[in-house]
């Protein structure tokens, strides 16, 4: 997990916006400076917390809801401490990966241990867990075979290298017989193999050109193919969204209101995940606003890539509050995604 040297605050300063976040985050209320003193990590009077708290909300990184009440952090003030102020415990990291692996290499196919990876972020976390499969279409071809349907149609089998099949159905040459065709298909496999779709592109509008197979039209049908192949539509799972619903942060109306229709609609948590996806730098956090979703300043993600075998590469992650235990899902979210990564790639 990437971490960020926090060097704005010293030391005083960071040990009491750490006791100030992490008592809010376990109980959700207003932590006030005799609370902080009680806890005697610091050998400091309330009045000296005091001073400092309010230093630190001055700074933007605390808050105070009501004038007399205790103090919150802010989204930059939870940010500061995701960054700078949070240590992850190896021996809870290790008891993790051991338990994760062995529930997660128990999946059969792809789709059954995305899907259970889905349910174990929800499961560790009490949150909602996501996992974002996306297959960037083909790569190189393997070979083709051309399959007579009738005498006017013939079905072009494309055979990916990842062993995707895509088939496309097109005009059938006249007086093109079957001996013929089966010809056309031993070259044109030829021709292809190991072509990524640029370089089948070039051969087929080379091979157009010389029409030395005489099937110019049949050859243009796949060319047209080779510019716009089908891509396997990207897949989501979702696991454990009834869990926020029970939690205090999501008793307002519009945040799940909100909340539902981008698990619904999509598109607006697919953005992100796309930002996740592109990035290589670990674990990503959006907390409150910094996501910019319509009425989900109470909501926070934790996101990490993972990677697959040849042109699989997605994004997994949890949805929650913003009063989190941000520790912990990041372990757990960092942990599955090395794990969803090493298993795609058969490294067990």
């Amino acid at each position: 997990m990437q971490r960020r040297s926090g060097n704005d605050l010293n030391e005083r300063h960071g040990q009491i916006l750490g006791d100030v976040v992490r008592a809010y985050l376990a109980n959700g209320q207003p932590v006030g400076s005799r609370t902080i003193a009680e806890q005697g990590r610091l050998s400091l009077s309330p009045a000296s917390i005091r001073n400092v708290m309010s230093e630190l909300e001055h700074q933007g990184l605390l808050t105070s809801p009501h004038t007399s009440a205790g103090r919150v952090p802010t989204d930059r003030g939870l940010r500061y401490f995701v960054d700078s102020l949070m240590v992850a415990d190896p021996q809870i990291q290790r008891k993790m990966e051991d338990m994760l692996s062995g529930h997660l290499s128990q999946a059969g196919m792809q789709q059954d241990l995305l899907r259970r990876a889905t349910d174990e972020l929800a499961s560790l976390t009490r949150y909602a867990g996501l996992v974002w499969v996306h297959e960037s279409g083909v790569t190189r071809i393997r070979r083709i075979e051309l399959i007579g349907m009738s005498s006017e149609k013939v079905l072009a089998v494309i055979v990916t290298s990842t062993d995707e099949v895509q088939n496309r159905l097109i005009e059938r040459p006249e007086g093109l017989d079957d001996k013929r065709l089966l010809e056309v298909s031993r070259r044109l496999s030829e021709l292809l193999a190991d072509c990524d779709l640029q370089q089948a592109q070039q051969r087929l509008r080379r091979e157009m050109e010389r029409d030395r197979l005489h099937v110019r039209r049949l050859i243009e049908d796949l060319k047209r193919w080779a510019e716009a192949p089908t891509y396997r539509q990207d897949d989501m799972f979702v696991s454990g969204q009834s869990q926020l619903l029970a939690m205090p942060e999501f008793g307002v109306i519009d945040t799940v209101r909100s909340l539902l229709a981008a698990f619904d609609e999509k598109e607006q948590l697919l953005h992100l995940m796309e930002q996740v996806e592109k990035d290589e730098q670990g674990v990503r956090v959006f907390i409150g606003s910094e996501h910019a979703l319509v009425d989900m300043e109470q909501v926070s993600m934790v996101m990490a890539r993972y990677e697959g075998p040849m042109n699989t590469v997605g994004t997994l992650g949890v949805i929650g509050p913003r009063r989190m235990q941000y520790d912990r899902v990041l372990q757990v979210v960092d942990c599955t995604a090395r794990l969803v990564s090493r298993i795609l790639g058969g490294r067990t």
